[in-house]
């Protein structure tokens, strides 16, 4: 396949196992469990190509930051901080509530129970729609290299069925605009069924697990699934450097 049909994951030796790189117009799902260092992978991934980093753990500045430790480069990144919107309005609703106690703590017991019959006033909900500012995300950037880290967020946050349905709009937009959507995701945190669904969506599903051999773990990156290209399923041993993922003996499943 010629080059100009692919976009480089960043890493080079994974590059290879892929077939040469993320196939354009593609959705790809990369999975791991806790430790298996995800965050570091989604990271480098970004250091590659025109990318739209969309965040929901970490802040930008806490992205690039890391990055910078691993000298990869954050020039070509656009961030939608979600991260950073959503620990805002958190923070600011605590302090809503803490000026509220402390107002209360002031007050006199018979104001106290006066008051506390009539109920608690509500704070006012205002929190941005973070699905909505996702969708429009996938429907206004489909030529790029869109990184999604993590759809646990949304996950927890609104109804999975909501999720999916973004998801898939998002992939048809992107699809036919040769972009490609990288969906980070916790395995083990979901449920079987959402787990399989996201996989059902992904044109291309990529594991990180650690497994235990006597005393050492050795780290497994899985490409799992490409869709259509069955020959480039394969596994391999990684380990993480100065630089940054180094990926050792793959071996192709056939």
């Amino acid at each position: 396949m010629n080059e100009k049909e692919f976009i480089s994951t960043g890493i080079p030796k994974l590059d290879e196992l892929l077939g040469g790189g993320i196939q354009r117009g593609s959705t790809m799902l990369l999975s791991g469990i806790p430790g298996s260092n995800i965050e570091l992978i989604t990271k480098q991934f970004a250091s590659a190509g025109n990318v739209l980093y969309v965040t929901t753990d970490e802040s930008k500045e806490e992205i690039v930051s890391t990055m910078n430790q691993f000298s990869w480069d954050t020039s070509q990144i656009t961030f939608e901080d979600i991260a950073y919107k959503h620990l805002k309005y958190t923070y600011e609703g605590e302090t809503k509530r803490v000026s509220i106690y402390q107002q209360r703590s002031k007050q006199k017991i018979k104001e106290l129970i006066k008051i506390g019959s009539a109920g608690l006033p509500p704070l006012k909900q205002c929190e941005e729609d973070y699905l909505a500012i996702l969708s429009e995300n996938l429907r206004s950037n489909p030529t790029k290299k869109i990184i999604l880290s993590t759809i646990d967020f949304f996950l927890s946050t609104y109804r999975p069925n909501d999720v999916l349905k973004v998801l898939k709009s998002g992939k048809v937009n992107i699809s036919e605009n040769k972009g490609t959507l990288i969906i980070i995701m916790t395995r083990g945190i979901h449920g079987d069924v959402i787990e399989r669904q996201l996989e059902y969506i992904a044109d291309s599903v990529i594991d990180l697990s650690i497994v235990q051999k006597g005393s050492n773990f050795e780290r497994i990156l899985s490409v799992k699934k490409i869709r259509n290209f069955a020959k480039k399923i394969g596994t391999a041993r990684y380990d993480i450097n100065d630089t940054g993922f180094i990926l050792e003996n793959i071996e192709r499943i056939l």
